[in-house]
């Protein structure tokens, strides 16, 4: 190849590298953004923050709201929620978040019902 031919290559295969490495970063919520479940925004955030000195059982509880509402499992995320909201040594804030976060969570699954069954879902 000639040197201009070697240059051109060498400046389209970094600028191809270059986009290809700026197109691959997924960036998570901040922490004081709330993440969208069936159309609803959901508090999850502020519930974790409102529990992160909670005892070893509501920590427990609150990986299981996270992982079920991840994958849209509303029933069992509800129970968890509920159980947390039952755990000894939580103060009122902390109850009100967690009712905060069942509210929004039941919201989210009329959504889901009502898109399975082909009904306006309600904001």
């Amino acid at each position: 190849m000639t040197k201009p031919t070697t240059r051109i290559l060498g400046i389209t295969l970094a600028a191809v590298v270059a986009l290809a490495g700026a197109g691959c970063k997924k960036q998570a919520p901040a922490q004081g953004q709330m993440v969208t479940y069936g159309g609803v925004p959901v508090a999850i955030n502020k519930l974790r923050r409102s529990l992160a000195t909670a005892s070893p059982e509501a920590q427990r509880l609150l990986g299981q709201v996270t992982f079920n509402l991840r994958y849209r499992e509303y029933d069992p995320v509800l129970a968890a929620l509920d159980k947390l909201k039952q755990t000894p040594g939580l103060n009122d804030a902390q109850k009100q978040v967690i009712d905060e976060v069942t509210e929004q969570v039941k919201q989210a699954a009329k959504n889901q019902e009502a898109a399975a069954s082909g009904a306006e879902p309600a904001k």
